[in-house]
């Protein structure tokens, strides 16, 4: 008898549709290929919500194969990508300025996460990589000294940061502004959040094996391969709390597979760095994320990696509850009060835990009246 296709569910369908279209690596079957019908609206509204439309866009057009999209969807993918490319066109003159003037004051900085994309022959397809700001940390300086060289060419922090205390043991600064207002900076002290360990990717070993970077007369560096992949999964899987919660962000999953996708990344001692993070707690996480990659975008486990029960679980249960909308709402809302009340005590004798909770409640007294005044009818007036 020959060989019938499994029928897959409609959200897993979407999910392996999508990631297909894109494959990075090379290694997926075409659906385009596969002689039966793709539902475009799923794939769009994935797309959109994982903010990489522009570059479906993008990867589309690339193979010649935007006649198979239909034309509204066509049409609204070719939008974002138009409105997307501005944007980062715009970035790219702030990240320009920004250099500059640390070059100028003899500061080379580190790129981090979605702003190497911006230099030329960084990221494939780099107008189509959506970006919410510009991260950066220091090869030669402490992220303060930057922030007062771009204090004084006039850059500011938004208005719902009326002070700069609540960032105080942050691992970034406060966020910084250009003057012309197209686009923010945030200068890192750290490359995780002070609540998890250091040691699991120190700032200090980053800027030692970074690669120096000419750009168009500027200094600055980017991280090697090896961590900008570490960088990726542990903030994707530990800073952003996927692993825990089952959450995935496809934008970043891309970026794993097409840094994965490049021959030097065949070099990574992978068994080695885990071991490291196994020691801290963090190890688990990653495998998770390299197993999630494997069902995604069928790249293959290192070699001598070996996810373990509790990352299959996980696995599992990411699938599991993506056909189940409801019950994977009502467990995300369980584990978010059960996390919160859990914190409680330890928060409660973390004196930074009340300067950031001081000016959290700021924002949102101020968002509460602004949308009174704005709408009267609301507040009862």
């Amino acid at each position: 008898m020959p060989n019938v296709p499994a029928v897959l569910p409609p959200r897993t369908q979407t999910w392996l549709d999508l990631t297909a279209l894109f494959d990075p690596a090379g290694r997926r079957a075409d659906p385009l290929a596969e002689g039966r019908a793709l539902d475009w609206m799923r794939l769009y509204r994935l797309a959109t919500a994982h903010l990489v439309a522009p570059q479906l866009y993008a990867r589309l057009a690339t193979r010649d194969a935007l006649a198979a999209v239909p034309a509204a969807i066509g049409a609204a993918l070719a939008e974002l990508h138009r409105l997307n490319a501005a944007r980062n066109a715009r970035l790219r003159r702030v990240l320009h300025d920004t250099v500059r003037l640390l070059n100028e004051a003899g500061i080379e900085p580190l790129l981090l996460k979605g702003s190497i994309a911006l230099l030329p022959g960084q990221y494939p397809q780099a107008e189509a990589r959506m970006l919410s700001d510009l991260d950066l940390a220091l090869h030669n300086a402490e992220a303060e000294a930057a922030e007062a060289v771009l204090w004084a060419a006039g850059y500011r922090n938004a208005e719902n940061i009326p002070d700069r205390q609540g960032h105080a043991a942050h691992h970034h600064l406060a966020p910084l502004f250009h003057p012309r207002g197209d686009g923010y900076v945030e200068l890192h002290r750290r490359l995780l959040a002070g609540r998890f360990p250091a040691e699991a990717l120190p700032l200090a070993a980053v800027r030692a094996a970074a690669v120096p970077v000419a750009w168009e007369g500027l200094r600055l560096w980017v991280p090697s391969l090896e961590h900008r992949l570490l960088h990726n999964a542990l903030h994707h899987q530990v800073q952003n709390d996927a692993y825990r919660s089952g959450r995935r962000e496809l934008r970043q999953l891309l970026e794993f597979a097409h840094l994965r996708a490049l021959p030097p990344a065949a070099g990574i001692d992978w068994p080695g760095r885990l071991a490291v993070l196994d020691r801290l707690g963090l190890g688990e996480a990653v495998r998770g994320y390299l197993l999630a990659g494997e069902r995604l975008f069928a790249q293959p486990l290192p070699p001598g990696v070996v996810p373990g029960a509790a990352s299959r679980r996980r696995e599992r249960r990411f699938w599991f509850l993506l056909e189940r909308p409801r019950l994977g709402k009502l467990h995300t809302q369980v584990r978010h009060y059960t996390r919160r009340l859990g914190n409680l005590p330890k928060r409660l004798v973390t004196p930074s835990w009340y300067p950031e909770k001081a000016c959290y409640l700021r924002q949102q007294l101020r968002q509460r009246w602004s949308g009174a005044r704005s709408d009267p009818g609301r507040s009862g007036l």
